[in-house]
């Protein structure tokens, strides 16, 4: 069952594509006034949301968007850190060293100014972050070094921010989707097995496989752990990050 969120307003970086489109839709559902923030507009149109575009590795810009956020919206009860990037395959010694910090700009400075700027709008003894981490916040890849180096980085400010906030009576806390068929992936998963005889839906099911549950978590199951760590029924937990992947 879904949550009721009509008195809620929610902030959710990287809202127009993917996993945080899906958090949007999902709160505009529960009744929340959702605002999306993201470099690329969204496809979308939905009552009870309001986008700003901005790119949130840019300080002046982020502030920017706050301060215009601030003016109608005094107060936020949840934000979701979503906003991020994903990589191509590429071995530490082949990657350029550009890649590199453009993955660490998008997926751990901009996460950095989005908890910088947008605590400062959370409601006090309410307010709660949820942040989008992966499995491979724990796990490392041979393929996709700046990646997870910076999932890692998202956990730190996940444990460390939960410790700061909480003074304020703010949780912070994180999900850490294992694969999940977004058009994303599938795309990245096509480019990976050009010239191959295996198909995506072949190669996902092979994935599948290695977990408890022998198959890969859905979308559905992902923004079901946000939406219970925006709410009141995870009022006890913070500091944690919750690993979404059928048990891999």
């Amino acid at each position: 069952m879904h949550t009721n969120m009509s008195e809620k307003i929610a902030i959710v970086t990287g809202g127009s594509s993917g996993i945080g489109a899906a958090i949007v839709h999902r709160f505009t559902e529960n009744k929340a006034k959702v605002i999306s923030i993201d470099i690329t507009e969204p496809e979308y149109d939905l009552e009870g949301c309001v986008h700003f575009t901005c790119d949130l590795t840019q300080e002046d810009s982020v502030k920017s968007v706050f301060a215009q956020i601030k003016s109608s919206f005094p107060v936020i009860d949840v934000i979701c850190a979503n906003a991020g990037v994903v990589p191509p395959w590429s071995r530490i010694k082949d990657t350029n060293f550009s890649e590199w910090k453009n993955v660490i700009e998008v997926n751990i400075n901009s996460l950095f100014l989005t908890l910088s700027h947008g605590a400062r709008l959370l409601k006090n003894n309410t307010g709660t972050i949820v942040v989008t981490g992966s499995i491979n916040s724990w796990k490392g890849d041979a393929n996709i070094s700046s990646y997870v180096a910076s999932k890692h980085a998202a956990l730190g400010l996940i444990r460390s921010a939960a410790l700061d906030l909480g003074q304020e009576g703010i949780r912070v806390n994180g999900v850490a989707p294992g694969p999940i068929a977004t058009d994303a992936l599938i795309s990245r998963v096509k480019l990976r097995l050009d010239g191959s005889s295996v198909d995506v839906e072949s190669y996902l099911q092979s994935v599948g496989q290695v977990t408890a549950l022998k198959r890969i978590a859905t979308i559905d199951e992902v923004i079901n752990t946000i939406e219970f760590l925006a709410s009141e029924k995870s009022s006890g937990i913070t500091g944690q990050l919750i690993s979404v992947d059928c048990g891999i």
